[in-house]
């Protein structure tokens, strides 16, 4: 995802997270209902509990790196405009290009013929430039693009120092706590308080807890194994909790609750399962020699998640034949090892297909554009 950076200076075991996170979103765009003929399958339910950590992986990534340049209140103002630049030529040029592809891709692939190029959906070009409202998996964009506006205020609080680290965990604490009421109040089918957005969006909440994670893992430098079994316990503590939570909504309340909000990242559990993921894969990746073959394979693909990210719907609607046919030979998963048969390689597939269209986007579009902005402008002189 965004906040690419040169493969010199890569972080192998984040660029594995993201590969991760790339695969999940996959799925979770090609998932399946949970419900089959009104009964709930459990094993759908649990790929489904994992496929909610996808998007959130990306907001604890974009927080690990998002700060790194800020070491005191003065360097705020300087390293923002770096960041908007950075924004600009990486992500929201690159995307402004997807969209145009996509409107052509859409205006040809359309089931009714139109008389005119002129009459194909423009209007999501103007959604997302002008109203931020793109009504698809491109919201992660205009996000990050809140996160720049607000990142002299972020940063304020995202600084290693004794009074920064009390001062930020206070508001953190604080915004999670209402996370919990809010759950708290949704799981009792209570309107009282809408804690929803209270003090900061659940993005946002996620994002501070990225850099949060950068700080931890560094106490953990020489102690892997100790480091990713932390992971698997806070993973399983938050996945078992998520279950639960679902499973009981539904056999409480009926079929109206299949589609809860313990499913999707709008809920508390959801910080302890992706934060749980994050230190386990992280983890996992140290166990890789930094500049080995396995290491240069990770960091260039994940320099190419990003479009990944981009074109990855476009694939999904092009193989749905491969889709159908992969769900019907794994007994249309209807138990959780038919689920995984499902899932992991139809995602393997739509994530292969799209690499290819990820590479040729990275070489024609992303880096003329990051090439472009690179490039100083001439100093004028004097006569």
């Amino acid at each position: 995802m965004p906040e690419i950076k040169s493969t010199t200076c890569k972080n192998h075991s984040i660029e594995l997270i993201r590969i991760v996170a790339c695969l999940l979103v996959i799925m979770a765009h090609s998932q399946i209902s949970i419900l089959n003929n009104n009964e709930l399958i459990s094993g759908r339910l649990a790929i489904s509990t994992i496929l909610a950590d996808d998007v959130p992986l990306f907001l604890l990534v974009t927080g690990f790196f998002f700060f790194g340049r800020i070491k005191s209140d003065a360097d705020i103002i300087p390293t923002f405009p770096h960041r908007a630049k950075s924004f600009f030529s990486r992500v929201y040029i690159p995307t402004i290009v997807y969209i145009l592809i996509n409107i052509i891709y859409r205006y040809y692939n359309s089931p009714t013929p139109l008389n005119s190029i002129l009459n194909a959906d423009w209007d999501y070009l103007g959604r997302f430039i002008f109203r931020l409202l793109p009504g698809d998996h491109l919201w992660y964009i205009c996000t990050y693009m809140s996160f720049i506006f607000f990142f002299p205020m972020l940063a304020f609080v995202c600084q290693d120092s004794p009074q920064k680290n009390k001062l930020r965990q206070t508001l953190l604490g604080t915004a999670i706590g209402a996370a919990v009421i809010g759950d708290v109040q949704y799981f009792f089918k209570l309107s009282m308080i809408d804690f929803e957005k209270f003090l900061w969006g659940y993005c946002t909440i996620f994002l501070i807890l990225g850099y949060e994670l950068s700080l931890f893992i560094c106490k953990f430098e020489n102690k892997r194994s100790k480091l990713f079994a932390i992971g698997i316990v806070i993973y399983l503590l938050g996945f078992f909790i998520k279950f639960g939570l679902q499973y009981y909504m539904f056999t409480e309340y009926g079929e109206n609750y299949a589609n809860n909000r313990f499913r999707w990242l709008q809920c508390s559990p959801c910080f302890i399962t992706t934060v749980g993921m994050f230190i386990a894969v992280y983890a996992l990746g140290t166990l890789i020699k930094a500049k080995g073959i396995v290491a240069r394979i990770i960091n260039y693909v994940g320099s190419c998640t990003f479009a990944i990210y981009l074109f990855h719907f476009m694939v999904i609607l092009e193989t749905g034949n491969l889709r159908s046919t992969i769900f019907w030979k794994t007994g249309a998963a209807m138990t959780f090892f038919n689920a995984i048969a499902y899932y992991i390689p139809y995602a393997l597939a739509v994530f292969g297909l799209t690499l290819v269209v990820a590479i040729v986007f990275k070489y024609v579009v992303e880096k003329p554009v990051e090439r472009l902005f690179k490039k100083e402008m001439p100093v004028q002189r004097r006569a």
